[in-house]
């Protein structure tokens, strides 16, 4: 009775419990994938501030595009690179700002680069067509706004917003200027 009494005692300490090299295998497996997770996961993060930045500078786009019709006035979009964009719309001589977006919000290590690199702002009619050949103001409309991100190591996804003035084939899209232009997410000559 006393060997099976000891042997149910060794038992439960065998099961309440773990021993220190147990512990030490259970932290050095740990330590190992998390050294081969670590660059997956900062591609992931840099990938996701890419994605962010350009699905927000398309959806300005689209904003001040709509804006114009919806308001049969000019609306446009002004990108500072280093803050966001804001969409504004001019009603009768008057300027109002509709609409901010700050690159805080959800890129904030994402660099944005406009083309052509004079122009900063895409102006749009009361049709939602791109002012040609230049913006009210006189500059140089958008043509495309390409967003990367220094912090992602090499093979990053890099995204660009190709910005159609003619309205005929690809439209304002979002697009991989690692594919080839032929192909549907492809950017259009210009915009790579």
């Amino acid at each position: 009775m006393i060997v099976i009494e000891d042997r149910r005692r060794i038992r439960a300490q065998r099961i309440a419990g773990f021993s220190l090299i147990e512990l030490m295998v259970a932290l050095a497996i740990f330590g190992l994938l998390l050294m081969l997770a670590g660059p997956q996961y900062a591609k992931l993060m840099g990938d996701s501030q890419i994605r962010n930045a350009a699905e927000a500078m398309l959806n300005g786009v689209q904003q001040a595009q709509s804006r114009a019709i919806h308001s049969n006035t000019q609306a446009r979009l002004q990108v500072n690179t280093a803050t966001g964009w804001q969409v504004i719309e001019t009603i009768e001589g008057v300027d109002n700002v509709v609409q901010v977006y700050s690159k805080t919000d959800g890129a904030p290590r994402a660099n944005v680069a406009l083309v052509p690199a004079d122009a900063t702002q895409i102006t749009f009619d009361g049709f939602g067509r791109v002012m040609l050949p230049k913006n009210a103001d006189g500059t140089n409309p958008l043509t495309c706004i390409k967003v990367t991100n220094p912090d992602v190591p090499s093979g990053a996804r890099n995204l660009n917003v190709a910005i159609s003035s003619s309205g005929i084939g690809v439209g304002t899209k979002l697009c991989d200027p690692n594919v080839a232009t032929t192909e549907p997410q492809g950017c259009p000559a210009g915009c790579t």
